[in-house]
């Protein structure tokens, strides 16, 4: 089972940025305080046997607060950040979103070819992603992925068969996670849980 969790809320949040690059914003106090529930929420619902998260500062920081207390080795592995928005890299502006936005419709539609100007395809994100949550893939385990909002619903979208206007509507709060059961072939898991949303 793969649980992939968004951090908590950070300081590029509360002011709308675009915030993708390494290592980026830090988590704000109740940033921490959502990391801290929603780390015992998981451990109380799920049996799980690793944590790992994103090499963003503010994954990181998620991943040591929710289950610090419970698991000692908690990597950071390259692959996992947010996908690179580019030229809107720190924009708060209305034409920033809609144009994040507009590539991620493509991402949720498997269009390799959609892309962020100056910043990911579809492609290039699920390279680099993939490349570092393959080694983590184990159905007999249960592993916490600390990542990102953005991430965490292209890679969904592409992983399973969600629906894709599904995953385009059900935005993911911080420290909301989606829950995929990675059995056969990618593109094929099975979805179990999309924060709180009713699965279709």
């Amino acid at each position: 089972m793969l649980i992939l969790l968004r951090h908590g809320q950070t300081y590029s949040n509360l002011d709308h940025k675009l915030d993708t690059l390494l290592p980026g914003a830090e988590l704000t106090e109740f940033g921490r305080e959502q990391a801290r529930e929603v780390g015992r929420e998981i451990l109380n619902d799920y049996d799980v046997d690793r944590v790992i998260t994103s090499e963003a500062l503010r994954a990181r920081q998620t991943g040591e607060i929710g289950f610090g207390a419970a698991f000692a080795d908690i990597p950071a592995v390259p692959g996992l950040q947010e996908v690179n928005a580019g030229r809107w890299e720190m924009m708060n502006s209305r034409e920033a979103h809609e144009a994040y936005l507009r590539a991620f419709r493509g991402f949720y539609r498997r269009d390799l070819a959609s892309h962020i100007e100056n910043g990911d395809s579809l492609s290039a994100f699920l390279t680099r992603y993939k490349a570092g949550l393959n080694p983590w893939v184990d159905p007999e385990k249960t592993t916490v992925v600390v990542s990102h909002g953005g991430a965490i619903r292209a890679f969904a979208a592409n992983a399973s068969t969600v629906d894709p206007g599904f995953a385009e509507a059900s935005y993911l709060p911080n420290c909301s996670y989606v829950v995929l059961n990675p059995v056969g072939e990618f593109g094929s898991w099975q979805v179990e849980k999309w924060a709180r949303y009713p699965l279709r």
